[in-house]
């Protein structure tokens, strides 16, 4: 009986263990079925590739011929054309030799400038070429009423005239009644033989200076010629005035302004010392500086006047001399 058990077992054990073995077989034949799918599958792939690759290169000769043929119609073209033109190398070399020989002859026949041609150029010649004349105004003249107008036009590169003119004009309601009130003015009357005081209403009157400017460094600097530079140069002013006012007289016990007019001389000589720069091209600035001898005498009165204050436009002595131009350079 326990024979018969142990044998049913085993059978079954038998079974069992054969039918997981059938199982396992099984599986492993369908991965193997399917990793040979996959690879057929990519294989299908590689050949699609590979014939539209082959195609591709079919199409290649085809359009390399076009190319091939579009370009050997362009060649005949331009044969063709080349062959129409009228052209010889030959010829075209020899004009250029003849050229080159006409040109080496011609630099052969350049005289070189010699060493000492070079020593004798003047500095003149080497220097800018400046501006001619210069065309200024003096600001500080007309707060005396004056107005002052220059032209200083080039002699040569060291030496210049300057012409001023002279208008005056003067009141004492305008801009120059402080220059009139610290007038002391004076006329010499006949009947009393003594100079009597009297208060300045107006002056007016013309004059002229007269100026020969040499520029002191333009022969060691080329910047510094005429009309830019510093200068010396020697003056002569001459001024003819008319001054009117008013003296307070008593005539028959009753006050009375009496207009006195007088006619006065100005002379005046001397040197001055400037310096006249240029600012963008156009614009000069004249500052100078110097000594004067100057020189009234009314018509009225015999010799020049004596005893006068310094700034008297009647004034007869030494005096200093200064003043501004502004200018614009032609």
């Amino acid at each position: 009986m326990r024979k018969l058990y142990f044998k049913i077992w085993l059978v079954l054990i038998i079974a069992i263990m054969a039918n997981s073995f059938s199982i396992r077989c099984q599986d492993s034949i369908d991965n193997k079925i399917r990793i040979m799918d996959l690879k057929l599958e990519l294989l299908d792939s590689k050949l699609e590739l590979l014939d539209s690759k082959m195609k591709t290169w079919e199409t290649k000769p085809k359009e390399l011929d076009l190319r091939l043929s579009d370009l050997d119609l362009d060649f005949r073209e331009l044969e063709s054309k080349l062959l129409t033109l009228n052209f010889n190398p030959d010829d075209i070399n020899y004009r250029f030799s003849v050229l080159d020989s006409v040109l080496q002859k011609q630099q052969n026949n350049i005289a070189k400038p010699k060493n000492t041609d070079i020593a004798t150029i003047s500095m003149d010649t080497m220097r800018p070429e400046s501006s001619k004349a210069v065309i200024s105004l003096n600001p500080v003249r007309i707060f005396e009423g004056t107005f002052q107008l220059s032209y200083e036009f080039v002699v040569n590169s060291r030496n210049s005239v300057d012409f001023s003119g002279l208008a005056t004009y003067a009141t004492d309601e305008g801009i120059s009644r402080v220059y009139l009130r610290n007038q002391e003015l004076s006329y010499y009357n006949s009947s009393t033989s003594t100079y009597d005081p009297y208060t300045s209403k107006n002056i007016y009157g013309f004059g002229s200076i007269v100026q020969w400017k040499n520029y002191l460094l333009a022969p060691v600097n080329p910047k510094h010629r005429a009309p830019i530079g510093l200068y010396a140069a020697p003056s002569l002013m001459y001024r003819r005035l008319w001054i009117s006012g008013f003296e307070t007289k008593l005539i028959n016990d009753v006050i009375e302004n009496v207009e006195i007019t007088q006619k006065l001389n100005v002379f005046a000589g001397g040197v001055i010392i400037g310096m006249q720069v240029s600012f963008v091209k156009s614009i000069t600035l004249d500052i100078y500086a110097g000594g004067v001898m100057r020189l009234s005498m009314y018509d009225s009165e015999l010799g020049f006047t004596k005893y006068k204050k310094w700034d008297n436009i009647d004034f007869s002595g030494v005096l200093p001399a200064g003043g501004v131009k502004i200018g614009i350079l032609k």
